[in-house]
């Protein structure tokens, strides 16, 4: 009997068993109908009875198997997922989310993360060059040591947001907001922050051509860029 009632579980979960949910449903399912089995022919139904009987008993089943397969999926789609080592260029990941992502060591030339949530993303030793970041979260995302030239961050969110050891030479953060942003030994040769907000932001590298103008920081910020040289001929303290 048990080969008979695998048989039909199989069937049921035949297009959802890539999820390790879905597996332990039907592994706890297979038990359940076994004992509810073996109480039937002990109140005296003869085997076709008692299977058809147990059959019956757990009702329609598709309808939950597919509920706990979408939000798994989706589960896995928004943490965690690994595109570390590949070759990504002028991938279309628009509007995807990606909490703790990783994209270390990737090619992704190209690509267009626009409208995305990367919270916690890691972008280590990548190809960044001419990426479209336009309304992204960029909340405690690491991207360190990673070519970033050409690339578009119009209306992003940089919270605590680290770039340390990346480049940034030339690319454009102007009107934006940098909350305990890291900037640790990171590319800011003509890097243009026209009008942008700092606050409490961390600067360890070359800044005397990078372009403030305009630019309103927290006195800490502006004490750090002071000493490091930067020109702050037209930035607002606040």
């Amino acid at each position: 009997m048990n080969t008979k009632l695998s048989a039909y579980l199989d069937e049921v979960f035949s297009n959802y068993e890539d999820l390790k949910p879905i597996r332990e449903l039907k592994e706890e399912l297979f038990h359940d109908l076994q004992e509810r089995f073996n109480d039937l022919q002990k109140d005296g139904l003869d085997e076709k009875a008692a299977f058809e009987r147990t059959i019956a008993s757990i009702g329609e089943i598709s309808e939950l198997i597919g509920s706990i397969h979408a939000s798994t999926t989706k589960l896995q789609q928004i943490v965690g997922i690994d595109f570390s080592k590949q070759n990504l260029q002028k991938s279309d990941l628009r509007a995807v989310q990606v909490h703790d992502g990783k994209f270390n060591y990737s090619n992704l030339q190209g690509s267009d993360f626009s409208h995305s949530d990367l919270t916690n993303a890691s972008f280590k030793c990548s190809n960044l060059d001419n990426c479209h970041f336009d309304g992204s979260n960029l909340t405690h995302a690491k991207i360190q040591k990673s070519n970033l030239k050409g690339a578009t961050f119009r209306n992003c969110q940089f919270n605590h947001t680290d770039f340390s050891s990346s480049e940034l030479m030339g690319v454009c953060l102007d009107n934006l907001t940098f909350t305990g942003t890291i900037f640790h030994y990171t590319g800011l040769k003509e890097t243009s922050f026209r009008n942008a907000v700092f606050q409490n932001c961390s600067f360890k590298t070359e800044v005397k051509k990078t372009i403030f103008d305009g630019a309103k920081m927290d006195k800490g910020t502006y004490a750090v860029l002071k000493g490091l040289k930067a020109n702050l001929t037209h930035v607002t303290i606040i």
